[in-house]
């Protein structure tokens, strides 16, 4: 399940119906299902409907916003009953499982055009609108959360080292990091990285490009078998729990999540991080509205791609689609309001709202956008994304994964055993074992 960026977040909101509409005679009405991701949901998706309502008078929209830790059973249910709304959103890695259960209406080749096809998106998103193994596409993009580097550029010119080189690859990254450990700034020594353990809800998340770029993979090429332990995962797995072994990322940051480990880069605890681009909106928004924007680190950071492994330099690319319920009675107007959600101009506003990304690379582009910086830094890194297999079972796949490499770091943390190439590979042999379980009986 994709929780990540709204974990980081966190701003989890209970279900609150929110009735948008402007006032007329026998409206149409839809029903709407969206995430809570920005901090103010009902506000914005107000604000962000206003004008599509002010056009369509006869039209009334009535939204609930769920938070990500109980819409997974509200959406399986809703598909399971054919009870639920006209249009919903749904996290990246669900759209397989709700398709297979026949509860989203497939979209036709006109309407994808409509909303500029496969072309229009970031490959790793559009991936995600269907099964890997089925051409029929049942959802829009509408925004996506990519990873990169993220590090205190006054850190690394006190240690000399020049960024450059330093996220080149797996070998001058490790170096980079030995060099910047320890290093004081504004009196205060400060880890050369920082990354969460078991406490996470990100722990696959952070580990994927890793495995990626070092040849590995979640599952077999034919979706069937767990690749969790394969040699190259091993390889990939051992390098980045070095890390903390080797004393370059504190223990204790082990035993926090994404958000903890966000702030202590905020306050100076960490060099470098890789995380989301909600960042850039917390660095960019003073501290009187919530953000960082005073702190050294905004005054102080760059962006970076992941260090390039043997095969690859990739990224985690998710998000969430949105999708039309087969049970709608007002298919054609639930499929306009997803078109106008998904548009350009919709995906530019609702990014600077959520901090999020738009899916769609005219609006990812859009010189309102890349008129910053480090936004544009950002979209430079991230081009190589790619997104889990688009499988029907991947939620309880992705669940295994994260309790068992979850509980992996307490071997690293040195509380569960001795840290060791052939601990971890006992741990992910386990974990292997168990996904497999799940996907025989998906077969």
């Amino acid at each position: 399940m994709n929780t990540s960026h709204c974990k980081s977040l966190r701003t989890l909101l209970f279900a609150i119906p929110l009735c948008i509409s402007i006032q007329a005679a026998s409206a149409t009405e839809l029903n709407v299902w969206v995430m809570s991701t920005t901090t103010q949901q009902q506000q914005d998706m107000k604000d962000l409907l206003h004008p599509y309502l002010a056009n369509n008078p006869n039209l009334r929209v009535n939204v609930t916003v769920l938070n990500w830790e109980s819409a997974w059973s509200k959406i399986t249910a809703a598909a399971a009953s054919g009870h639920g709304p006209d249009l919903l959103e749904l996290g990246t890695t669900w759209v397989a499982a709700i398709s297979s259960m026949g509860a989203l209406e497939p979209l036709s080749d006109q309407q994808q055009s409509e909303v500029g096809g496969a072309k229009a998106y970031f490959p790793a998103v559009w991936g995600t609108t269907h099964r890997y193994d089925e051409s029929k596409i049942y959802a829009i993009p509408w925004y996506a959360d990519a990873r990169a580097a993220f590090y205190r550029t006054d850190v690394f010119k006190a240690a000399g080292v020049n960024p450059s080189d330093a996220f080149t690859n797996w070998g001058s990254f490790k170096q980079a990091m030995q060099k910047i450990n320890g290093q004081t700034i504004d009196g205060k020594k400060i880890a050369a990285l920082g990354y969460p353990g078991k406490n996470d809800w990100n722990v696959v998340h952070n580990l994927a490009p890793w495995i990626w770029n070092a040849g590995g993979d979640l599952l077999s090429s034919d979706k069937k078998h767990s690749a969790i332990n394969s040699p190259e995962a091993l390889q990939a797995v051992t390098y980045y729990t070095s890390f903390a072994a080797e004393g370059l990322v504190p223990l204790s940051a082990l035993e926090k999540d994404s958000a903890q480990i966000e702030s202590g880069f905020f306050n100076g605890q960490y060099a470098v991080i890789f995380t989301g681009p909600w960042i850039l909106k917390q660095l960019a928004t003073p501290k009187s509205k919530g953000g960082q924007m005073e702190t050294t680190t905004a005054r102080n950071f760059s962006v970076a791609p992941y260090p390039a492994g043997l095969k690859g330099k990739q990224t985690f690319f998710s998000g969430s689609d949105l999708a039309v319920m087969k049970s709608s009675k007002n298919k054609d107007d639930a499929w306009k309001l997803l078109a106008f959600l998904t548009s350009r101009e919709s995906q530019i506003r609702y990014s600077k709202m959520s901090g999020m990304l738009p899916t769609r690379l005219d609006a990812a582009n859009d010189p309102s956008l890349m008129a910053d910086a480090h936004y544009a830094e950002f979209i430079a890194q991230i081009k190589n994304g790619r997104h889990y297999p688009s499988i029907p079972s991947w939620g309880p796949v992705e669940s295994v994964y994260l309790k068992n490499i979850g509980n992996m770091f307490d071997i690293v943390a040195g509380v569960n055993g001795k840290y060791s190439t052939q601990a971890i590979k006992k741990a992910l042999d386990a974990t292997a074992n168990e996904a497999n379980e799940l996907l025989g009986e998906a077969e």
